[in-house]
């Protein structure tokens, strides 16, 4: 049943938008999305054993990465089932690598304010920057992580994950952060990275609508602010204004990329990218389009991975085909 919930919203994903009739941003629309996991040819990957990991700061990272991993979840539920140690039952994938990170002193240079000149009552009349000795101090994080496939042994992901961190400090009054922190913050990102890589991420994002009216009659002028304003209090009232100013011949980029936008939110990609490229067609600037572009192409692959995930060739076929009526 998990697998049917989530295979819907892989498809369609955005339509919870639907519910929302307001919102506390601003000329925005919300948009729910599904992206995918930034490494290729892990999709199909749905249990992961934690294997050794070597190196001085290797046991670590390997209860960072097992936690974060254990807690991905799509659709609400779990997006991996996370093996550690001996298991009856052999896991798809294994994951290993190494951690270390070290740490270095150099004595160096630098410039402190200090007091040059003082009064009679020994209050400082005088400040200069002086150079002063002082310690660098410099950590360097290095990880290796590496995924093989469990039944025949081949490496489907390996990376490196590289961090560093310097710090000087001059005189008594000034001290090193705690280099335990510094390295247990390293460690964090690395088994976060390692989890953007190996799986999706549903993503809520408030995207800006275009406020442009340039070129506009008069009429369409006035309605196209007044849909503009509705994304303030209700989003899917200022959709359908949208489309009754095109419904009406009102060409005009910012009517057509806004409702590139509806269509983003309620999940029907294929009429969103049919929409967006009409609006970059019409002239303008192009960051916004070439952004929304990215994401509907992103969201794409998402479904495609989880198609392949579930070897669901039926519903991909019916899926695409779907897509490109849209």
């Amino acid at each position: 049943m998990t697998q049917i919930l989530s295979i819907g919203k892989a498809v369609s994903i955005g339509l919870t938008a639907l519910c929302l009739t307001t919102t506390a941003q601003a000329e925005t629309l919300q948009i729910n999305g599904l992206y995918p996991a930034r490494a290729d040819n892990v999709a199909e990957i749905k249990s992961i054993a934690i294997d050794r990991f070597g190196g001085n700061d290797g046991t670590a990272l390997a209860f960072e990465i097992e936690d974060k991993l254990s807690d991905v979840e799509i659709d609400g539920a779990p997006y991996f089932k996370i093996m550690a140690g001996r298991s009856a039952i052999e896991p798809e994938g294994t994951l290993s690598g190494t951690a270390t990170a070290g740490i270095e002193e150099y004595p160096t240079k630098g410039y402190r304010e200090r007091c040059v000149k003082r009064d009679d009552k020994d209050k400082c009349v005088k400040r200069k920057s002086v150079e002063v000795k002082c310690l660098k101090r410099v950590i360097d994080f290095q990880a290796q992580i590496r995924l093989s496939r469990f039944s025949d042994g081949q490496t489907i992901y390996a990376d490196r994950k590289s961090n560093g961190n310097e710090q000087i400090v001059c005189g008594r009054k000034e001290s090193f952060a705690s280099s335990e922190e510094v390295i247990r913050g390293m460690i964090n990102s690395a088994a976060y990275s390692v989890r953007r890589d190996l799986a999706p991420i549903e993503r809520r994002e408030n995207i800006r609508v275009l406020e442009s009216r340039k070129g506009m009659d008069k009429a369409t002028g006035k309605f196209f602010k007044s849909a503009v304003k509705m994304t303030k209090t209700d989003e899917l009232e200022a959709c359908r204004m949208w489309d009754e100013a095109a419904a009406n011949r009102a060409l005009h980029r910012s009517i057509t990329f806004n409702r590139g936008l509806c269509a983003e939110q309620k999940g029907t990609l294929g009429e969103a990218i049919k929409l967006y490229t009409e609006a970059n067609q019409m002239g303008g600037r192009k960051n916004e389009i070439d952004q929304a572009i990215r994401r509907i192409e992103a969201r794409e692959r998402a479904i495609d991975d989880w198609f392949l995930r579930y070897d669901l060739v039926g519903v991909a076929t019916d899926a695409a085909v779907a897509k490109k009526a849209n």
